[in-house]
């Protein structure tokens, strides 16, 4: 009985992970996931959250980052390697998050898990009617990827720019530009993100060319 309340976490409703197109969907899903079984991992988690798992963590990232944890000495360095190493594994193609075995199996706990889905379910009441309109294929490959290698090139220059107090908060709310949008899959906010992109790409060119 407990196996097969497992695979029903691990694997869910394949619609409303694939198709599911607001956060409120999403939440849902937490939700149903915690209540399914005694405990929860990291890896069925991630499992459960599906193809989105990726903006999720972007904007975990990112929004930690924009934190008061962001100010922490090495703490901008090690968000920007956990935005590397996900953003990786977007461009690759990949469908979900690989981590390793060891954290994969690292145990959650329900309540916290459906508190954060019940918390995402009140939020998402003000934010699903904007965030899930309009321009999905900017949300598909290889717009996807594209987006993932951005973050990739937004990230690396962090841990140099964590020198100077609050500079690491511009690449990154980029980053979480791109995160919410493929978290929500909204076209807007991934071509907002391209643009800010290009417009950070010639401010740099222009300063380096001074």
């Amino acid at each position: 009985m407990k196996a097969r309340l497992l695979d029903t976490v691990r694997y869910g409703d394949r619609r409303d992970r694939k198709d599911a197109p607001s956060i409120g969907a999403l939440a849902d899903a937490l939700v149903a996931g915690a209540a399914r079984a005694e405990s929860l991992s990291l890896g069925e988690l991630l499992l459960l959250i599906g193809d989105r798992s990726f903006g999720a963590v972007l904007v975990l990232a990112a929004g930690a980052n924009l934190s008061p944890a962001g100010l922490i000495p090495a703490a901008s360095t090690l968000l920007a390697v956990v935005v590397v190493f996900v953003s990786l594994q977007l461009v690759a193609g990949l469908r979900h998050i690989w981590i390793p075995h060891s954290l994969r199996r690292k145990k959650l706990s329900p309540r916290l898990v459906e508190g954060a889905g019940r918390t995402m379910k009140t939020w998402s009441r003000w934010l699903d009617p904007w965030l899930t309109r309009g321009l999905r294929p900017l949300t598909e490959p290889p717009f996807d990827r594209l987006a993932g290698l951005i973050c990739v090139l937004l990230a690396v220059p962090v841990p140099l720019l964590e020198f100077v107090p609050f500079v690491t908060n511009v690449p990154m709310t980029m980053v979480a530009v791109f995160g919410l949008g493929l978290l929500a899959r909204n076209g807007f906010l991934l071509a907002l993100g391209f643009a800010a992109s290009l417009a950070a790409a010639y401010f740099a060119y222009r300063l380096l060319t001074l």
